[in-house]
């Protein structure tokens, strides 16, 4: 829609970078709050819509001045350039298109079909591991985002005072019909993107706290579930143990201990000990009967925790699930009291409580398991219960890994049997936790089904709008058109319009149309000259201005900042793919010494010799090289066999490799390296920064010219 024409005086340049920096101030401040998730998606949009108002107002230099002031918050918040890469690339993709008379929404349709969703539906399973249904939405979310905040911006540009702009808008058409139809479709798409936009969030909203509110209440179900059916159970057996204590005939007791496990179907077994931990009696007796036949000796439990437990604190205990022995192998949960003789312990009572009862608890709770699962292990992770559908084993420990969470904020995502689950814990009193998941389905579905509903709704009111348009647009031109076409045929001919079609607006036209048609020709031959010339004058800058952010002015090594992106890229690429990487950190010794005894541009020369010789010796190898800041250098490298060589290779190198005016300038360097061989959880770039800083200076402190190096 516009004729982009930067100024090329140095005070326009200086106007515009001012004017880039105040629309980035303010899209900084939009994406602040995304970054914080204070109100998420909709202060991005608004962030985004301001960098493009500086395009179409200021040009593109300080469109990219607003987008890396843009990029800011989001970056700070998850320490990738992703998303700045993408907001440039949008930017210039823009620029071009349009200067090539494109249509802006167009032009950004085109760069998210052939650039932007290709480059995210690549590189964002690179980064988080999203299902291939739900990565379709998100690259259908961020189409039309692009195009709602595009839309917004050309809308704003409309309520822009003229003064704030440094560049015309060109009309998206040539005919009144095209011009009309273009805003009003314009409006719609904004109103139509809008009110889909808030009614998806809204209605996933609503969805996700449907999904909390359920899990988390059939959570909390069978937290008190599992609370009351261990604690009925203890209680079983305090109870016994208290009645045996009452009761001094032994036979009593045993029958006793024979009618508790009868009442208490989830007892598989149950037995009495003495103080030293021998197996007195148990029940079923027929079971107990079959054990004492088939050991030599009365078998004892002295080893078991919840014998040693009671006999230590003189208390009740609950153990966490094991595989009993002896009365079988299936998954059981002691239960013990101590038994107590004046408060002299004699022994104990213990019940075996079957884990696999509790499965008849779980499904008796309101738990759907169409949509939900349930995974409950004991206070050392082990599983007691899991739904069958996620295949896990009894007595497994389980722990879930939380995952990053496209889906929502308020429920955490892992990853269960190759499904992408929500869920919700809960402990407890026994230490327990319990898990209830839910399949993000359900926001999947949502999504999908608003998309197809936008899709077709955009669709249908496009047609209406384009036939209602038409014939609106054509009552205003015919006569135009019948005033161009005369005109065509002879400037100077008696117009014969009717009176009645023509009003006072088209005469005015017509009078001055033929003088007008000369003057308007020679200005646009004019300004299409300009524009071409300021154009080549600002990407020259531009480049120029690339190339210093890049590289050092003296060394022509990357600068630090550069240096920092690129080896923290490589080196998060490095801890994925489990490759052996190194930073080496490198400072000239008593470099002071030789810019007060020989000048700053002797030392400026070697510097200019020491970055020379680093590209000889890293560079070829793959590394990444660059001046960190006075006399200080580093060097990223990945798969070197034999560092400490190379380094040292490069030490004698150095030591005769700075010459000045035919003289040898000694130079040598201490040197801080970290190599990653064997650590590859991937701790943070700047850990492995300050493991190196640390280094070099042991480097210093004794005695200068040496090679610190650890590997981790």
């Amino acid at each position: 829609m516009a004729n982009f024409m930067p100024n090329i005086s140095i005070n326009h340049h200086l106007t515009n970078f001012s004017w880039g920096l105040g629309y980035g101030a303010v899209a900084a401040i939009m994406n602040y709050f995304f970054a914080f998730e204070i109100y998420g998606s909709v202060t991005i949009l608004l962030g985004q819509m301001f960098v493009f108002l500086a395009l179409f107002t200021r040009g593109l230099f300080a469109a990219l001045v607003a987008a890396v002031l843009a990029s800011v918050a989001v970056f700070l918040y998850t320490e990738n350039i992703f998303f700045f890469v993408t907001l440039v690339a949008e930017v210039i993709a823009i620029f071009f298109l349009f200067r090539r008379n494109v249509p802006i929404l167009l032009a950004d349709l085109i760069y998210w079909l052939l650039f932007g969703i290709p480059v995210s539906y690549l590189y964002l399973p690179t980064i988080v591991d999203i299902p291939t249904n739900f990565l379709v939405l998100v690259m259908a979310k961020l189409v039309f985002n692009g195009l709602l905040y595009t839309a917004l911006a050309i809308l704003l540009f409309q309520l822009v005072p003229r003064s704030w702009r440094l560049i015309p808008m060109r009309p998206v058409s040539d005919s009144l019909t095209g011009r009309i139809f273009y805003l009003s479709f314009l409006c719609i798409i904004v109103s139509s993107l809008s009110f889909s936009f808030l009614y998806t969030v809204r209605s996933a909203q609503q969805v996700e706290q449907q999904i909390v509110s359920d899990i988390g209440a059939n959570a909390n179900s069978l937290r008190e579930v599992t609370d009351d059916f261990v604690s009925d159970y203890v209680v079983a057996v305090r109870n016994l143990r208290d009645g045996m204590q009452t009761i001094t005939s032994y036979d009593e007791q045993l029958e006793l201990m024979e009618l508790t496990q009868r009442n208490y179907l989830g007892f598989v077994s149950m037995l009495r000990a003495d103080a030293a931990g021998r197996i007195l009696h148990g029940v079923p007796g027929q079971h107990f009967g079959k054990v004492l036949s088939q050991n030599s000796t009365v078998p004892d439990i002295e080893d078991r925790n919840y014998f040693r437990a009671p006999k230590e604190t003189l208390v009740g205990f609950v153990s966490s699930a094991f595989r009993g022995r002896g009365f079988g192998t299936q998954p059981i949960i002691a239960i013990s009291e101590p038994l107590l003789n004046n408060g002299e312990f004699i022994g104990i009572v213990e019940g075996s409580l079957d884990v696999p009862e509790l499965t008849r608890l779980v499904r008796r709770t309101d738990i759907d398991p169409r949509y939900q699962s349930v995974v409950v292990t004991d206070n050392d992770n082990q599983v007691i219960f899991a739904s069958e559908e996620l295949n896990l084993v009894t007595l497994a420990n389980f722990r879930p890994r939380n995952l990053l969470n496209l889906y929502t904020q308020d429920l955490p995502l892992t990853r269960v049997a190759g499904r992408d689950l929500l869920y919700t814990q809960r402990l407890n009193s026994y230490g327990w936790n319990i898990y209830v998941f839910s399949s993000p389905d359900e926001l999947t579905e949502l999504f999908t089904e608003n998309l197809i509903i936008l899709v077709i709704f955009l669709i249908l009111i496009a047609a209406l709008f384009a036939l209602v348009t038409r014939r609106f647009a054509r009552e205003i031109t015919r006569p135009l058109e019948s005033l161009a076409e005369q005109l065509n045929q002879d400037t100077g001919m008696q117009l014969t319009i009717e009176q009645s079609e023509m009003s006072r607006e088209v005469r005015t036209i017509a009078d001055n149309l033929i003088s007008a048609r000369k003057l308007m020709v020679d200005f646009n031959r004019q300004l299409q000259n300009q524009v071409r010339e300021k154009t080549a004058d600002l990407e020259t800058v531009n480049q120029k201005l690339q190339k210093l952010a890049r590289e050092d002015g003296l060394t022509e090594l990357l600068n630090r900042r550069t240096f920092d992106d690129l080896a923290e890229q490589h080196y998060h690429e490095a801890m994925a793919t489990r490759k052996h990487v190194a930073l080496i950190l490198m400072d000239i010794d008593h470099f002071k010494r030789i810019n007060d005894t020989m000048g700053h541009p002797v030392g400026d020369e070697c510097i200019r010799s020491v970055g020379v010789l680093l590209k000889e010796h890293f560079e070829h190898n793959g590394g990444l090289v660059g001046r960190y800041g006075g006399e200080e250098f580093a060097v990223f490298v990945s798969a070197v066999d034999d560092l400490r060589k190379l380094t040292q290779t490069f030490q004698n190198a150095l030591a005769t490799y700075c010459q000045v005016n035919d003289q040898v300038i000694p130079l040598s360097m201490s040197m801080g390296i970290v190599e990653v061989r064997h650590d590859f959880s991937g701790g943070s770039f700047r850990r492995l920064v300050a493991h190196a800083d640390k280094l070099l200076y042991e480097s210093k402190d004794s005695g200068r010219n040496r090679i610190s190096i650890e590997t981790l």
